[in-house]
Formats: C-alpha cells, sequence, structure tokens
C-alpha cells in the first residue's frame, strides 16, 4: 500500500459565533419583562456553509439551528454544578437566551440541533428545561457530558442515520460569571458524529457502494469532555448498518460515477458516532465489480500501517482504494470471517478534521484564522520577517474603525497588511507578517472586523540547536490530536511521532488518541535550515490551531 497522504485541512467544518454584551433593557416587539435575577443574551449564528463542500445525499452538516438549549454549570472543570438548562427564543428574527444571574465562573454546554429525545440511563426525555433539571440535578459536568447521550439507533439501522436532517451539534465555553458586564466567548459547535467516504480509482474495479457497517456505535455523548473514546462499550451498545432485507442484496449507500475509472459514496455518505474501533471492532463490508465478478470486501479503519484509527466526532475519513489484487468474498457471511483489510484489497486514508481554519462568524460575514497561536524557534531582533497567521473572510462591509490588526505586545511589529488593515471584498488568504524586536519572548496580536475579534498568541524560543533535538509541547497544558509537517518532502529533517517517540511509517502526519506526539528534528546540516508544523490540540476546551516554525542552527563540522 502506498503511504496515507493525510492532512487536517477545511471540510466538515462548521464554526457558529455566540457573542454579544448581556443587556437587559425592554425592547419593543421582544421578549416578555422577566424576573430581575435574569440576564438575557442576544446570539448571533452563521447558517452557512463558508463554501465548503455538503453531500447532496447527506444530512444537512452546515446548518445550525438558532434555537439551541444552553445548559449552565457552576464551576470549573469537571466538577461544575448543573445549575439550570435554558433553550434559546427567537424574537424578530434575532435570538436570545436568558440565563439566572451567577457571581462565580460558570460553564455553558451548548447543544444545537438536538434529535427528538434527549437519553439518560437508557430512558429518552423529551427536550424540556424539567427533564433537564430531573436528570442532571445535583450532578456535575462530568456526570453530564458521560451520560447526555443522543437518540438510541435501531439494530439493525436500515437508513444511515440524519440523512436529511441537521446534525448534532455541541461545544463547552467558560465565562467568569452571568451577569449584564459578561460577553459570551465565540461557540466552535462541532458535529457529535463522524463522516465516512469511500472512493475507488483502480480501473480493473468497480466501487458498488457500502454494503454494511459492523459494531458501530448505536449513540453518542453530545459533548466529550475529556476527548478520551470508551473503550470496550459492550456488544449491547453496537449496532450493524444495512438494508432491511437479511440477504444484503443492496447497499446501505450506493457508489456515484465520478469518472470512467473513479467511483465514491461522496454524495451518499455514513455518519457515525465516535468509536475506538479496535476495542469495538468496528469495520465496512464493501461490494465492488472485479473483472466482471461482485464481491464483498472487508476494510477496518486503519492507516497504511495497519495503525488503528479511531472515529472522531466533527472528522471526515476518505478511504480511497487504490489497488485490488484479488477477487473478494462471495458472501457478507465469509467476508465478515476474513480479516480486515485483507491482501487483495489496498487503500490509502484521508483525515480531516475540523478545518484548516478557526472560524468564527455572525449572520453577515466569517472570519477564519489558519491558527491561534504562533510557535517560533528563531532569533529576535535580526529584522527577518515571519508569517505568524493566515486571515480569510468574505466580508465586504468598509469597517472606519475595527478593521484592524493590532499588535498589542511591544516588541512584535505588524509588518503586513499595509498600515495592519483587513483587506475586504475578497476572499483571497491574507498572511499577517510580524518582527520581533531584540528580547521578545512572548506578546498577542489582535484582529478586529467589525463586531468579531480573535487574539492570536506568540511566543517565540531560541532557534533549535544543530545537534537532534525532541520537541514534545507545542503549547502549555495541550492535548494534542494531529499534526503535520508542511511540504514533508523537502522537510524530511522533521518527523512526526507518538508519545513513545518512535517514528512510524507517517512522519508528516501523526493522529494519536492520547494527546502526546513528538516532534523529531534531526541532526543539523552545514546551513541554517528552517520549515514549519501545523498541531490541531485542545485546551480549555477548544480545539485550536498552532502553527509551529523552526529554524535550526548550522551544525560545526
Amino acid at each position: 500500500m502506498k503511504l496515507v497522504n493525510k492532512y487536517i485541512f477545511g471540510l466538515f467544518a462548521l464554526l457558529a459565533l455566540l457573542s454579544a454584551c448581556s443587556i437587559r433593557e425592554d425592547v419593543t416587539n421582544e421578549p416578555p419583562t422577566v424576573a430581575d435575577t435574569k440576564v438575557r443574551f442576544e446570539l448571533f449564528t452563521k447558517a452557512g456553509t463558508y463554501g465548503l463542500p455538503v453531500s447532496r445525499a447527506g444530512a444537512e452538516e452546515s446548518t445550525v439551528d438558532r434555537q439551541p438549549w444552553v445548559l449552565v454549570f457552576q464551576g470549573t472543570g469537571g466538577t461544575a454544578s448543573f445549575v439550570e438548562a435554558v433553550r434559546a427564543e427567537l424574537y424578530n428574527n434575532k435570538t436570545y437566551v436568558y440565563l439566572e444571574e451567577q457571581t462565580g465562573v460558570c460553564q455553558l454546554l451548548i447543544l444545537a440541533n438536538p434529535p427528538s429525545q434527549f437519553y439518560v440511563n437508557n430512558v429518552g426525555y423529551a427536550y424540556t428545561a424539567d427533564n433537564f433539571a430531573d436528570v442532571l440535578g445535583g450532578h456535575d459536568l462530568t456526570y453530564a457530558c458521560q451520560n447526555l447521550l443522543t437518540e438510541s439507533l435501531n439494530n439493525p439501522q436500515n437508513t444511515v442515520p440524519y440523512v436529511g436532517q441537521k446534525l448534532p451539534m455541541s461545544d463547552l465555553v467558560s465565562i467568569p460569571k452571568i451577569a449584564v458586564s459578561v460577553t459570551i466567548p465565540q461557540i466552535n459547535l462541532e458535529r457529535v458524529v463522524g463522516k465516512i467516504v469511500v472512493r475507488n480509482t483502480d480501473p480493473d474495479f468497480i466501487l458498488e457502494g457500502v454494503t454494511s457497517v459492523m459494531n458501530a456505535p448505536k449513540q453518542g455523548m453530545f459533548y466529550n469532555l475529556t476527548g478520551i473514546l470508551q473503550q470496550n462499550i459492550g456488544a449491547g451498545n453496537l449496532i450493524e448498518y444495512r438494508e432491511s432485507d437479511e440477504q444484503y442484496s443492496a447497499d446501505i449507500v450506493e457508489a456515484e460515477m465520478i469518472t470512467a475509472t473513479e467511483q465514491s459514496t461522496k454524495t451518499n455518505p455514513l455518519y457515525l458516532y465516535e468509536s475506538h474501533t479496535q476495542t469495538n471492532d468496528t469495520y465496512l463490508i464493501i461490494r465492488g465489480t472485479y473483472k466482471g465478478g461482485t464481491y464483498f470486501y472487508k476494510m477496518a479503519f486503519v492507516d497504511d500501517g495497519r495503525n488503528v484509527l479511531s472515529i472522531l466526532r466533527n472528522t471526515e475519513y476518505v478511504f480511497t482504494i487504490t489497488s485490488v489484487r484479488g477477487e473478494g468474498f462471495a458472501t457478507v457471511a465469509d467476508a465478515k470471517k476474513s480479516l480486515a483489510s485483507n491482501t487483495n484489497l489496498d487503500f490509502t486514508v484521508l483525515v480531516r478534521d475540523d478545518s484548516s481554519y478557526e472560524m468564527m462568524s455572525n449572520n453577515e460575514y466569517y472570519l477564519g484564522v489558519s491558527n491561534s497561536h504562533f510557535e517560533v524557534y528563531a532569533p529576535a531582533g535580526t529584522g527577518e520577517t515571519y508569517t505568524a497567521v493566515t486571515l480569510i473572510t468574505d466580508c465586504k462591509t468598509l469597517f472606519p474603525d475595527k478593521r484592524t490588526i493590532t499588535s498589542l505586545t511591544s516588541g512584535l511589529e505588524i509588518v503586513s497588511p499595509a498600515g495592519g488593515i483587513i483587506p475586504i471584498n475578497t476572499t483571497a488568504a491574507c498572511d499577517v507578517q510580524v518582527k520581533m524586536a531584540a528580547g521578545f519572548t512572548t506578546g498577542e496580536i489582535e484582529v478586529y472586523l467589525g463586531n468579531l475579534r480573535k487574539v492570536i498568541t506568540v511566543t517565540r524560543k531560541d532557534r533549535v540547536a544543530s545537534g537532534a533535538t525532541t520537541i514534545t509541547e507545542f503549547i502549555e497544558n495541550g492535548y494534542y490530536i494531529s499534526a503535520h509537517v508542511e511540504d514533508y518532502d523537502n522537510h524530511k529533517w522533521l518527523q512526526l511521532a507518538p508519545g513513545d517517540g518512535i517514528v512510524r511509517n507517517d512522519p508528516d502526519f501523526i493522529y494519536v488518541d492520547d494527546g502526546k506526539i513528538t516532534l523529531k528534528v534531526e541532526r543539523g546540516i552545514g546551513s541554517v535550515r528552517d520549515g514549519t508544523i501545523y498541531v490541531s490540540a485542545r485546551k480549555d476546551n477548544k480545539t485550536q490551531k498552532i502553527k509551529v516554525y523552526i529554524t535550526q542552527a548550522t551544525r560545526q563540522t
């Protein structure tokens, strides 16, 4: 099999903004007067697609319900106590939520696009404030995240879940208190399911479709607080996706002919809840025609090195069959008994998680940044210019004041764009270039466009020494998900590995389940060299993108 070609680029992503100063004054034709202890927040959401692909026959992947549920927990971390559940309301085409005043730190669990019921301890409940209070009262955030589950699928599941429907989404934000002076930070909604696409490029094989998914989770957590997947969830919590007929005469999703030599299920994707596929033994059975005969093949969720790929929420997995070197099995029953990813079937995997940009938006336009942290290993005071972050926006409004990129720290200078003014009326990416004065170590860049604001943190460390070096921390207290080396063919001296530091056969891209990633920098050469790594991490309950720019000193001979 070819090496896995995996990138964390922008597909399967929707990010919504929920930010506005809280207000309590009465407004004509708006919600009735409520108790003085309630604080009103206006919610801003973007229900567009940002130009990202959408599956025609799949779910409404980029649609957001404008009346999400807001679950309030008082305190920090997983021990925060449940306070109340409130559904946002629509008035005059605006969205508001009324939350009880709280003097201490609160965490808001946002549930968007909820299905008809939520489940706790295998019991289904309608979405009401009383039901949330009954099942979550006296419990903390950890309990809520572990036990608040989506609607249970059938076994067998005869249709792909959520096709033609909105995908459930969630996020968690922290605020210092619930008061009129507080602004709710942006909400980065993530879908609770992963998306699976299978395609074929072998001219001797015709992909007909995915016949079944075996051992898929029947439910999913609305929000995964730790990012850790539950293992061995038990046979009673696993189901099969297949058509209603037990003879497997039809496929659960059909492939579409793209070209004369390519077929794909892109327009008929699968949606799966998060799964540790190795312990749950989750796999696909596909159907295809090989040299005139129709056969079944068993595909595990593994990369080219047979390393298991767990199915994560808000992540797309594209399995491309590159070579079919023999006949499959005549029946699904025989394929089930075979080894997964058998020797007659080679494929590569493209993993797309979240987005290549961190996005925020309002009802008019969006603003995206390629990374919210820039980690640079280089000397300061040299006059060298560095691209700290890249911006994209579809804004067309010429804001007279708030259309700026500003350094909030002395010693960190914005070089471009000119005057620190964000270009508008263009969807072209805009590089933000900076210079660092002597002595600079840490700072911040503020990006302000209308009412959208993003702060980019910048940290400088000394140039990497010429000897072999290992880096395991890219941001303080980060839980790492994946990373890739930019232009790896010309930067093979930068190699990624899991937490144990052992380089596998995918050093250009690493995707881990335990939050640990190692960057190995090989011994230097006779000249200074540089390279860039992008890391996706979880910190403070947010997915964050980190750009790491490394320069390495010259090796002395």
